[in-house]
């Protein structure tokens, strides 16, 4: 009996650092095509620790540092793109001659996840993202923030599986927001 106790609850040990993988974006069809287009200059991921995009808690102390397999920016920028395509906007990589055209850059400032495995009856899962948009029009250059901050029970025992999905699901909602802030644009 002391041995299935000891082999229980060496199963329940923390790994001190998870890799984690996004899976591709999928747009929800598109309701109402648009057209037009937007020149997207890039997206670039500025957080001082790109691999690093949650933590889990335990005792008031990070027993794991989830990191993700590929860079965020690349993900973000197919999705944006993938987003945009669904609607029917043109999206182009490179600097187009009409001054109508919106030239917009992405900047990724905060993507983070924390379970806080102390809390077992209130939302211990939250997961913040933000990012920067720099949107040049002709002569009007626009700053715009974009983010949100999600939170949510999940049980005491989750791991890094349940943080790679409330972080997709994040991530997807910042995308949409995104492609929301850059309709606005198109020309």
């Amino acid at each position: 009996m002391t041995f299935s106790i000891l082999v229980g609850l060496g199963g329940c040990s923390q790994k001190p650092q998870a890799i984690i993988s996004l899976a591709p974006f999928t747009p929800d069809p598109a309701v109402y095509q648009k057209n037009g287009t937007i020149y997207l200059a890039g997206v670039k991921d500025v957080r001082k620790q790109k691999g690093v995009v949650g933590r889990i808690v335990k005792d008031g102390k990070i027993v794991t540092t989830v990191t993700i397999s590929h860079p965020v920016d690349s993900w973000f920028k197919e999705s944006i793109i993938k987003a945009l395509d669904t609607e029917g906007c043109k999206v182009v990589t490179h600097n187009v001659k009409n001054a109508n055209v919106a030239k917009i850059s992405i900047f990724i400032d905060r993507l983070n996840a924390r379970l806080n495995h102390d809390e077992l009856t209130k939302e211990n899962l939250e997961a913040t993202a933000r990012v920067t948009l720099l949107i040049e029009q002709g002569k009007k250059k626009i700053t715009k923030h974009v983010g949100l901050t999600q939170k949510k029970w999940v049980p005491p025992f989750a791991n890094e599986k349940s943080v790679r999905e409330f972080l997709q699901e994040t991530l997807e909602s910042l995308v949409e927001s995104v492609r929301a802030q850059i309709d606005a644009y198109r020309f």
